[in-house]
């Protein structure tokens, strides 16, 4: 296997040590010191503030008892209600809790937060503190559609990023295992040591039909199968206007915003 390097594109998630609950405010003191380190409004003063706020909040959480026994680090889980966007978010103070009390998958619950979906409309779900402006990229979870694939981000015990696999299959493949134990880790979120991040990424096309006289855009349309029944015309036909910007019928098909 690849040896595991910290990638810089990832946001590491902030994790907390029940067994260390009480020495919280001495890791809350040395984020306060690393802030020092790093100029404010940079990337890392940005991650590292999360984490402080984290941490804070963690040091006011009361731990399960089961959960100081447990040798792996807790994900704190917050939920945001859209509908008191002053409120304060509720906190689970770990997944399992989070599961029971939002009675949803371990799979549902990393797909709602890994691809910031509401969950049942009105919730936000986070593993670390969102800012209002953050809060406002939650959507609805789509219904199906065959354009959507999973981006399979696998990471290791230390949160680094490990490998990316653009399907269940390749992951399979690069594991040397069965497509049902494939799916059924990544409906887990798990796969031996592994932590398996499930991002949803749209193969679908974006089409935009111009004015072939004033060059204004007049139409925006999600996907190739739709532009052919607004143009009216088959695949090659449509790709073909697409490749070579022809004029059809008063208007010019591009997958360019601008002309």
């Amino acid at each position: 296997m690849l040896k595991p390097t910290i990638n810089s594109s990832y946001k590491v998630i902030p994790r907390i040590n029940p067994q260390l609950a009480n020495s919280l405010n001495q890791a809350v003191a040395a984020i306060e010191e690393l802030l020092f380190l790093f100029t404010i409004g940079s990337e890392g003063f940005e991650r590292l503030s999360v984490f402080l706020k984290t941490f804070k909040l963690a040091s006011q959480i009361n731990f399960e008892p089961e959960s100081l026994y447990n040798k792996y680090h807790s994900l704190v889980v917050f939920v945001y209600d859209i509908t008191s966007p002053n409120e304060n978010p509720f906190i689970y103070s770990s997944i399992n809790r989070a599961l029971k009390g939002l009675q949803i998958s371990y799979g549902g619950l990393f797909n709602h937060i890994n691809n910031n979906y509401l969950f049942k409309s009105k919730f936000i779900l986070s593993f670390e503190p969102l800012s209002v402006k953050k809060r406002k990229f939650y959507i609805e979870k789509p219904k199906g559609d065959n354009q959507l694939r999973k981006l399979i981000t696998v990471y290791n015990q230390d949160n680094e990023r490990f490998l990316d696999f653009k399907s269940g299959r390749e992951m399979a493949r690069y594991f040397n295992i069965d497509g049902k134990v494939a799916r059924a880790a990544i409906a887990k979120g798990e796969f031996q040591d592994f932590l398996l991040i499930v991002k949803e990424i749209s193969f679908r096309k974006t089409v935009y039909v111009f004015d072939s006289n004033t060059l204004e855009l007049i139409e925006k349309i999600e996907g190739l199968s739709k532009a052919m029944k607004f143009a009216k015309v088959n695949f090659y036909t449509l790709k073909n206007l697409l490749e070579n910007s022809k004029f059809y019928h008063g208007k010019i098909y591009s997958y360019k915003d601008k002309l």
